[in-house]
């Protein structure tokens, strides 16, 4: 078996997708904003970021209880 043949299952591609996509709203966009929007959309943005690793963390669980319903 590969290596990280177990990385590219749609719940880690999934949650990595979000993560990825929280951290660069956090993470790049929020420092170009200007005035109040600026807090919300990083506060928002490590939301999602968070919001990704409970996916893939809730993978793993499935995974390991030998759930098939992923």
């Amino acid at each position: 078996m590969k290596p990280f043949a177990r990385f590219t299952t749609p719940v880690w591609l999934g949650g990595l997708a979000i993560a990825g996509a929280g951290v660069l709203l956090a993470r790049l966009v929020a420092p170009a904003l200007a005035g109040p929007w600026q807090p919300v959309v990083k506060v928002a943005g490590e939301l999602v970021a968070f919001g990704g690793l409970l996916v893939i963390a809730g993978g793993l669980s499935w995974r390991r209880r030998g759930d098939s319903t992923q």
